[in-house]
């Protein structure tokens, strides 16, 4: 079996020190059946590691739905004829950088379309906006919302849902939000990508499993590492944090103090580890 991580890279300082710490966690697991696939830019491409696989694309730069909304990259770099790499591959994660992956990962088999869970249907508003498009698109939709960002498939699948999505998450953006931007938690342009993602994997998909214990599991967990494959950062300060450890925060933390059987603390050394 053959396996790939695969995360979109930009050249934002931030998301390369969290990229390091995904590659870190990557380096930490020793995974014998996993590749970690790199998307980005040419120019971001010297921060990625040799031992990973580089996938430069050219990205678009309509300033109308990219540049107001950067995380359509991680969707739109996958339908770019460079991403028929993944199809080499017998199951894909696609995710985000901000994650990790634990030793949990290297016995983590699902058989089926497998992603984490969300939150941004909260509200009754935002789940009938939701059928609303995909009706007005022809789409199936099957009433599974909160679909997390990060995907588990064979790669023609998760490629497909990957176009739809694109193309969807370009619409909310010029005819949904184009005036009025919404507000959290109901209907708001900010998470435009996870509504598009909602649709089309509703519609893509026949079996859907939100799983999340096994993807995108916080990473403030107090967890045992050996029970939850994949790490997400959620918008926190508790421990882990990316924003305590993007300004610095742990810098004088003394590894040897942390307990690598927890998620926080494991985050944390993997984090530290990028300062070597």
């Amino acid at each position: 079996m053959k396996r790939a991580v695969v995360v979109f890279l930009d050249s934002n300082p931030d998301q390369i020190k969290l990229f390091k710490c995904l590659y870190a966690s990557f380096e930490y697991i020793k995974s014998r059946d996993t590749s970690l696939v790199v998307f980005g830019e040419a120019s971001v491409m010297k921060w990625v590691p040799k031992n990973c696989i580089k996938v430069p694309v050219q990205l678009e730069d309509d300033p109308a739905i990219y540049s107001e909304y950067p995380y359509i990259y991680s969707l739109s770099s996958l339908t770019k004829k460079e991403a028929s790499i993944l199809l080499h591959f017998d199951w894909i994660l696609k995710t985000d950088v901000d994650t990790f992956l634990t030793p949990a990962w290297n016995s983590f088999h699902p058989t089926g379309y497998t992603v984490g869970k969300g939150a941004y249907a909260s509200t009754k508003e935002v789940k009938s906006r939701i059928k609303e498009i995909s009706n007005q698109f022809n789409l199936r939709h099957q009433g599974r919302f909160n679909i997390g960002s990060t995907h588990y498939g064979k790669p023609s699948l998760l490629l497909k849902v990957a176009d739809t999505a694109t193309e969807l998450t370009k619409y909310l953006l010029l005819k949904e939000f184009s005036i009025n931007k919404g507000a959290w938690p109901s209907w708001y342009y900010g998470v435009c990508s996870l509504y598009a993602s909602d649709i089309a994997v509703n519609h893509h998909v026949d079996n859907i499993s939100i799983s999340p214990n096994k993807l995108d599991h916080p990473s403030t967990s107090p967890n045992s590492i050996y029970h939850h494959p994949h790490i997400h950062c959620w918008h926190t300060d508790h421990l882990f944090s990316k924003f305590a450890y993007l300004r610095g925060d742990y810098d004088n933390t003394d590894p040897k103090k942390l307990d690598l059987n927890k998620v926080h603390d494991y985050c944390l050394y993997n984090a530290i580890a990028t300062q070597d």
